[in-house]
């Protein structure tokens, strides 16, 4: 064999001395092989460099080990601690993760649906981008188990993992009402993402059941990024009688917000400004109007998910299609004015961040 070859499953079983079945069994720890064989093959293979062809193997076995998980947007930190967790739980199996950004775009997510489905992943973890969904029921997909976290589409047949966003709103606003704040403006959000619809939808309850205006003009929907929290912000604050109090719809929106304020706002303007937020990430004490934070169970939704996709490749098909709805929590930012005011309610504090014992360089 020359340097430039590449040592295949044969040549080690030559040097080996045993049969390439031999050799399979070893490398796919399959029944039981004689210490001595084992130790003859697992030597030959290291002599030769032995790389195993997993793309003729995937042929072979039409199994790739590779899943592939469809994010709206790489930069959300909510989206890449979903796919750490999927990370954790699946890498130990032997898959490998196909990480991808539709763009929080319909086009673009058609694209890497494609992409993802020529490259036979054996399984998929989504989270859509809006409620349009007919790509979803594409012939090509049929075969192909897949998961959506996060946000829903009505009328597709598939596994969902959620965390009850309408209850995390409901709560959050009622923390900030508690504490006394009568004016609440929603910041944040786009009509065609269920978990922006989710949302609203239990603010709106929240302020209801506590006999409180619902000040239509500060209800500022226009997207769910950095940028659009920063533009509401501005928007909302050039009205006369702007709340002191707003209910930001993610994490991104509640981060573009913030650096408005810091940016071109006075003392006297940040000094009075509470926020409740949804997504209590690792960071969010750091943002000083954040009062309060809904905080979702990232462990649990990458395990459910994992979980259930393990199911489905494997060709359980039980309880399909089943919809998994998880509880968030509360977090009250004592730091920046919160109050812990009922049971749902708990204190946050920066040691208990799923970061906080990371390295980062």
């Amino acid at each position: 064999m020359g340097k430039s070859e590449t040592a295949t499953i044969k040549d080690v079983a030559k040097l080996a001395g045993v049969s390439i079945a031999t050799v399979s069994r070893v490398l796919n720890k399959l029944g039981v092989v004689n210490p001595e064989t084992e130790r003859k093959v697992l030597s030959a293979v290291a002599m030769l460099h032995y790389q195993r062809n997993a793309v003729a193997r995937s042929l072979k076995l039409k199994v790739t080990k590779s899943i592939g998980i469809m994010v709206p947007e790489i930069s959300n930190t909510f989206f890449t601690e979903i796919v750490e967790q999927l990370e954790h739980l699946l890498g130990p199996l032997g898959y490998a993760l196909l990480v991808c950004s539709s763009e929080n775009s319909v086009v673009e997510e058609k694209r890497k649906l494609s992409l993802l489905l020529e490259r036979n992943v054996d399984g998929l973890v989504v989270i859509p981008v809006s409620d349009v969904g007919d790509h979803f029921c594409t012939p090509s997909l049929s075969n192909t188990p897949f998961v959506m976290i996060d946000r829903k589409i009505e009328g597709l047949d598939c596994d969902i993992i959620l965390t009850d966003n309408r209850q995390g709103a409901y709560d959050v606003t009622s923390a900030l009402i508690r504490e006394g704040r009568k004016r609440i403006g929603f910041l944040g959000g786009d009509a065609h993402v269920h978990t922006s619809v989710e949302r609203l939808h239990g603010y709106l309850e929240a302020m209801k059941d506590n006999h409180l205006e619902v000040e239509k003009q500060f209800i500022l929907l226009g997207g769910m990024t950095q940028k659009a929290g920063y533009t509401l912000m501005q928007q909302a604050l050039a009205m006369e009688q702007c709340p002191d109090a707003f209910f930001m719809v993610n994490d991104m929106v509640h981060i573009g917000a913030t650096s408005y304020l810091m940016a071109h706002e006075g003392q006297q303007m940040r000094i009075r400004m509470a926020f409740a937020a949804f997504d209590y990430l690792y960071y969010a004490p750091l943002l000083q109007f954040c009062h309060y934070a809904v905080a979702q169970p990232l462990d649990l939704i990458g395990e459910s998910a994992a979980r259930i996709l393990i199911r489905r490749m494997e060709g359980d098909r039980e309880g399909f299609p089943a919809t998994i709805v998880l509880q968030p929590t509360i977090h009250a930012m004592r730091e920046n004015g919160g109050i812990v005011t009922d049971k749902k309610s708990k204190a946050s504090l920066y040691d208990h961040s799923p970061r906080f014992n990371k390295v980062f360089s």
